[in-house]
């Protein structure tokens, strides 16, 4: 199996709040964290629970020939996801990369209800475990994912 996606997470989390499902295919070559706030222990759980690479975004170098994948710049609504997304977006309308958009926005309009939100919760727990808090009470952290591809009409 030839790993080809690379997940952009705006925080640490994020991954696994909106690519779970994906990461469970054991397709995902690496994921770059946006957020310097993501700590080296989180870093070393996150790459030994998925075995991918796991490294901080350096926004000068873009993983060629894979499929990127990047938090929505419309459906998110926190600044750092948006601010990501359009860094996605820019990618795509370049025609530089394949990319796809996730959510971790219960709202969005694309989602789908996750196979097995028990199995996900447990591994946001088991990585993130102090911010447990979170996703207690909150079904939309582990009961729903969505991916979007956009199709981009150029006009001559």
């Amino acid at each position: 199996m030839n790993k080809k996606y690379v997940i952009f997470a705006p925080h640490a989390d994020d991954e696994v709040i909106g690519c779970h499902d994906l990461l469970l295919t054991g397709l995902v070559e690496r994921i770059l964290f946006a957020s310097r706030d993501v700590t080296s222990e989180e870093l070393i759980k996150v790459k030994d629970e998925f075995n991918c690479q796991v490294d901080l975004f350096d926004y000068k170098h873009i993983p060629e020939h894979r499929i990127l994948l990047f938090p929505d710049p419309v459906f998110e609504t926190h600044p750092l996801h948006r601010q990501l997304g359009h860094i996605g977006e820019s990618l795509l309308r370049e025609g530089k990369s394949e990319v796809i958009f996730y959510t971790t926005n219960m709202n969005t309009p694309y989602i789908y209800e996750v196979e097995n939100p028990a199995r996900k919760k447990s591994c946001l727990t088991r990585l993130y475990s102090h911010k447990a808090s979170l996703w207690k009470y909150e079904h939309k952290y582990f009961l729903f994912e969505g991916y979007t591809k956009w199709i981009i009409k150029w006009e001559g």
